[in-house]
């Protein structure tokens, strides 16, 4: 039995569930207003920074290759980045940009266990710098809320940072014992060793780190920016403590194009800091929408090209 078609299935059970709860004591008529007025100006400028994006997650790919002996063209990055867009946030399935970017890569002569391992340490790269920037605002996000909406941000931070420190610690765990023979944990051995890889100081990790830290940095500009421009007056600091986040959870793959729990999120932890439900979901929705318009771009692309302009170099020094 084929089991894509029901992953897609709950996917989509699990987004609108999630919707339909974010959505349940909202005002639809001036979500729609609040949205209508989205000053194009400040879309344009958050088009532009969801491009920067692609520019900083196509240096990250790059550059994460030469860690791991390959190499591509930067433009074969980019267009990595873009085409991952479209399946991350808009293709019908359950195939995300991750999955996109292994597929390609084995397609493209890199050993599919490699590729997934060049993948996934990208993933848990961008979540370890979500986790600092989260960090970064914990204090904001504290003088902000009530002492029982900061201990659950506090609870967020601590179950994350529990992960990153689990991830890290195995590899000192003794790796001959029975336990250590076990598949699932087999799988995470390879992934401690190879984010520690990540680790090591120099130029190239530097440049790895930085530029999957740009990106979350570049997407509370952009929420920011779409803030201001949809009239919602809400406070940069207050969007930089809280939306990371919110964003975090949104990584989370239950759902389709993170639409769901980013919405869910958003008018939680922002209803904390006084923002209304209507003002965090058009917001959110405003975000999610401007992925799918990039997205859909990356979509006119990919069916323009052919396997030959994803090829990879490697071994590389």
């Amino acid at each position: 039995m084929n089991r894509l078609p029901l992953k897609f299935a709950v996917k989509c059970l699990v987004t609108a569930g999630l919707l339909w709860l974010a959505f349940r004591k909202v005002d639809l008529g001036s979500v729609s207003s609040v949205l209508a007025g989205l000053d194009p100006w400040p879309a344009a400028a958050a088009l532009l920074g969801s491009i920067l994006i692609i520019v900083a997650d196509a240096t990250l790919l790059s550059v994460v290759l030469r860690i791991f002996e390959r190499s591509v063209p930067f433009a074969t990055a980019l267009l990595y980045s873009l085409v991952g867009w479209f399946f991350g946030n808009l293709a019908p399935s359950t195939v995300g940009g991750d999955i996109f970017r292994g597929v390609q890569l084995s397609r493209s002569g890199v050993p599919a266990g490699a590729a997934a391992r060049l993948i996934i340490s990208i993933r848990f790269l961008s979540f370890a710098t979500l986790v600092a920037v989260m960090l970064a605002g914990l204090p904001i996000a504290f003088g902000l809320t009530q002492r029982r909406d900061s201990l659950v941000l506090t609870g967020i931070f601590a179950a994350a940072s529990g992960a990153l420190a689990t991830i890290l610690l195995l590899a000192h765990f003794p790796r001959g014992s029975r336990l250590g023979q076990w598949p699932p944990l087999r799988k995470l051995f390879t992934l401690s060793d190879d984010f520690r890889r990540l680790l090591k100081p120099g130029s190239r990790t530097a440049l790895a780190w930085l530029a999957a830290l740009v990106q979350h940095l570049l997407r509370v500009a952009i929420l920011a920016i779409l803030a201001a421009g949809l009239g919602l007056g809400v406070p940069l600091a207050t969007l930089f403590a809280l939306t990371p986040a919110a964003l975090l959870i949104a990584m989370v793959p239950i759902s389709i194009g993170g639409f769901g729990p980013r919405e869910l999120t958003f008018v939680y932890l922002l209803g904390t800091a006084g923002v209304s439900a209507e003002a965090a979901l058009s917001l959110s929705i405003a975000f999610g929408l401007l992925r799918v318009f990039v997205g859909t771009i990356g979509g006119v692309i990919w069916s323009l090209m052919s396997d030959h302009h994803y090829s990879v170099d490697h071994p590389s020094a």
